[in-house]
């Protein structure tokens, strides 16, 4: 019976001092997580603003704009948004593009603004404005570009863009080679065998 009490005692002697360090009967809550570690609380991940190069030629004025940025030239792509923007296909455009040349210039707040003004109905199948919306939406919304949507295929640099134009199908590369369509070819004809008397 001694050393049962012996043993009772030792063990409320132990638990007790465990109390006392919190191991025991503590558990980290929300807000004490990650902290027992050191590490801080996860974070929204961040985007940064890049854009694929490619040929932007089918749309000269906004083209100018999008391959300044593309190299991270910010003044370049500001002095084309200036100067181009009263010919841009769509005026929506516009915001657009000056929201991508604040994030070029690392003012998110600005290109928060004026992305706002953003309403977006698509990039009439042009990539780069495609590519455009995508990436300036990914820094803004905190989202990755594939959640933004698909774009049409890159065309890649020196490309043409607009294909070129078809031969015109009633005129042949050499006529002095090729037959005339209307014209049937005469029927070869074969002497006519003369009668033997």
């Amino acid at each position: 019976m001694t050393i049962r009490l012996i043993l009772l005692l030792l063990a409320l002697v132990l638990g007790v001092s465990a109390c006392d360090s919190g191991s025991v009967f503590e558990r980290p809550g929300p807000r004490d997580a990650g902290a027992a570690d050191g590490a801080d609380p996860p974070r929204k991940k961040k985007y940064d603003f890049s854009l694929p190069v490619g040929e932007t030629s089918a749309d000269v004025n906004e083209g100018n704009v999008y391959a300044a940025l593309a190299e991270g030239d910010c003044a370049e792509a500001q002095q084309a948004l200036n100067d181009t923007q009263q010919n841009f296909r769509v005026p929506n455009y516009i915001h657009l593009f000056q929201a991508g040349v604040h994030l070029c210039e690392k003012d998110r707040d600005a290109a928060k603004a004026e992305y706002a003004q953003v309403v977006w109905r698509g990039s009439n199948g042009v990539w780069f404005i495609c590519e455009m919306y995508r990436a300036v939406g990914s820094v803004i919304k905190g989202r990755s570009k594939a959640s933004l949507g698909k774009c049409p295929p890159i065309i890649p640099l020196g490309s043409t863009s607009v294909p070129p134009e078809s031969p015109d199908p009633l005129q042949s590369p050499d006529p002095l080679q090729s037959p005339d369509p209307l014209q049937s070819p005469e029927p070869e004809v074969s002497p006519t065998p003369e009668p033997t008397s």
